[in-house]
């Protein structure tokens, strides 16, 4: 209804809306509450690997190198495929020794890394990796390997 002034008088609302606006208020508060003094459950430390003996991990490449060169002899695999398995290896072996991430490193990362060794070492099996046919020679890469693995 129209005041005197010509003006309607303030309208109340509902306590039903106040009762709400609380409530969502005390939600907000508990979840902070609840999230600060219950945090997540963390996940449990993993025990670190523990590297194998330097000599034991020679030992175990150098029997893969010689199954692979006796993978060559018997005509299981072609002289590309051995320098391919040879150089996943000799990378495998580096990584491992080191803890160094180095089987995904290109020629030109890892001359400019410090495994110069292993950087000689795969240049020497580019050709024979990359040629148009399987050639070459694979008793000086196997001998090389073995020199590396050492």
């Amino acid at each position: 209804m129209v005041g005197d002034n010509g003006y309607y008088a303030p309208v109340s609302y509902s306590s039903a809306w106040l009762w709400i606006a609380c409530g969502i208020g005390a939600l907000v508060l508990l979840w902070y509450l609840v999230v600060w003094f219950f945090p997540r459950a963390r996940a449990p430390k993993q025990p670190r690997e523990s590297r194998p003996a330097p000599g034991e991990l020679s030992q175990r490449y150098r029997r893969l190198i010689d199954e692979i060169e006796a993978a060559h002899a018997a005509n299981e695999i072609t002289t590309r495929e051995a320098h391919l398995k040879l150089s996943i290896l000799v990378r495998l072996y580096v990584e491992e020794r080191s803890g160094t991430r180095v089987s995904a490193l290109t020629l030109a990362d890892l001359t400019e890394s410090k495994h110069a060794g292993l950087a000689d070492t795969v240049a020497a099996y580019y050709p024979f990796e990359f040629a148009p046919r399987s050639s070459g020679e694979l008793a000086p890469s196997v001998r090389r390997a073995r020199e590396l693995v050492m």
